[in-house]
């Protein structure tokens, strides 16, 4: 749990930063790497209180107290989507709404993290399927050097395609990918050059490349090896192939100064959206998972959701601003949920506990299905059946959504539905829902 002084420190860490600040990238090479659709899943954990956002909700005579914020305000809306006036909402959604769909009264059947992650992030409340990002990874660029993305979320595979597992600082990666780069000399007055020193020679890293490439076919030549030993061959026998897409990667990193550094308590999630940017624009990739720690609010609930909420909308908007820079914006597909969401009263820790009906948020740059809300709740947040084509409200004959709704109507924007992955983890017996038209 975090305490009430590392979260008033983190918030005046963060109001040190400019609102919806971004910082400049470094200026990136032409690439001929992957260049289709491109997709970003950002992870709230803990469960975060969507009465607060998404799904706003006023308080009820007679019953407890849902929001503190609804004894002196009213829900706000931007377009067709109607927000909570809380953190710094009003300057998000005023500035997104036109991207986004929001999906409300999703009811992830459970109040456990571990399940409650499961089936949001996988569309299954029992292990076996893998993760959105990992299915679109397999489909559209299994071959890329670094497919699928993670930073330590839900991340299953399955085995249907390699992952990545990344570190929050863009700085730690440019080690990585250029491990020959000993410093930078520095011009003096005895010495104008001001350029990069190096390890070894180029005669020097040939030679050894060349022995690399010799032991791994050696290695491939024994007739006794198992499945997975040749498969984590072929995908080591990928990486040296793509070497020179990697080495090109360290191109697009952001400068080190302009690189955001973490927040005590919370983990570095802009720092992962510059890494993200800079995979997707360097065409190394197609998904990528991010996170965000801090949204179990047992106590002390406006306080730490006000600086995890404003957190995230920033982190949303740096992911739009960068991927403009990039030039991938038209190509990217931002997907956002958590856990579960919150219950709709305070316990007497002036903390919120688990409630299993959350929401999720779906953006592209100029959807058509943009600038709306779908689902339903009753006024103390318990969600309602709704009709699966007119997606009104339907208490008699309509159904609950659940994550595997919300999954197969992403499949199908994503055009995955259909293909041999689909099949191999098909949604059997769930409704369409038009979420998307």
């Amino acid at each position: 749990m975090i305490k009430r002084r590392t979260l008033l420190k983190a918030l005046a860490q963060s109001s040190a930063l400019p609102l919806f600040g971004t910082p400049l990238l470094s200026k990136a090479l032409i690439t001929n790497g992957y260049s289709g659709p491109l997709l970003l899943q950002i992870q709230a954990e803990g469960g975060w209180d969507v009465t607060s956002y998404c799904a706003p909700k006023v308080n009820q005579p007679g019953e407890k107290v849902i929001t503190n914020w609804s004894k002196s305000a009213e829900p706000l809306t931007a377009g067709g989507i109607a927000y909570a006036p809380f953190g710094n909402n009003e300057t998000f959604f005023e500035r997104h709404h036109k991207k986004m769909l929001v999906i409300n009264g999703i009811d992830t059947q459970t109040n456990s993290h571990t399940t409650g992650v499961l089936h949001n992030w996988s569309g299954r409340n029992a292990e076996g399927f893998p993760s959105l990002p990992a299915l679109f990874a397999a489909h559209h660029s299994p071959e890329s050097a670094m497919p699928y993305v993670n930073f330590g979320g839900f991340g299953a595979t399955q085995n249907v395609v390699r992952f990545t597992r990344l570190q929050d600082n863009p700085e730690q990666l440019g080690r990585v990918l250029e491990p020959n780069l000993a410093g930078y000399h520095q011009a003096s007055e005895h010495n104008d050059y001001d350029g990069p020193i190096y390890f070894r020679n180029t005669d020097n890293l040939n030679l050894i490349d060349r022995f690399r490439r010799e032991r791994l076919e050696r290695l491939k030549a024994n007739t006794s090896l198992l499945g997975r030993q040749q498969r984590n061959l072929n995908a080591y026998g990928q990486a040296l192939e793509g070497k020179s897409e990697l080495a090109e990667l360290a191109a697009y990193l952001p400068k080190r100064e302009t690189i955001f550094q973490p927040i005590e308590g919370f983990n570095n999630t802009k720092g992962q959206i510059q890494l993200v940017s800079a995979i997707f624009e360097a065409g190394v990739s197609s998904a990528a998972d991010v996170h965000l720690n801090g949204f179990d609010t047992h106590d002390d609930h406006d306080t730490m959701h006000t600086a995890q909420l404003s957190y995230l909308n920033e982190a949303i908007d740096l992911v739009w601003q960068l991927a403009e820079q990039g030039g991938y914006a038209d190509r990217l597909t931002v997907v956002v949920g958590s856990d579960f969401g919150r219950t709709p009263h305070y316990n007497s820790q002036q903390g919120k506990d688990h409630w299993p009906i959350g929401s999720m948020l779906v953006m592209q740059s100029n959807p058509a299905w943009g600038d709306r809300a779908v689902g339903v709740t009753d006024p103390l947040h318990n969600a309602i059946a709704i009709n699966p084509v007119t997606l009104e409200e339907d208490a008699q004959s309509g159904s609950i959504i659940y994550p595997k709704h919300v999954h197969k109507a992403l499949r199908k924007l994503l055009n995955l539905e259909g293909n041999n992955l689909d099949q191999q983890f098909p949604f059997s017996n769930t409704e369409s829902m038009a979420f998307f038209g």
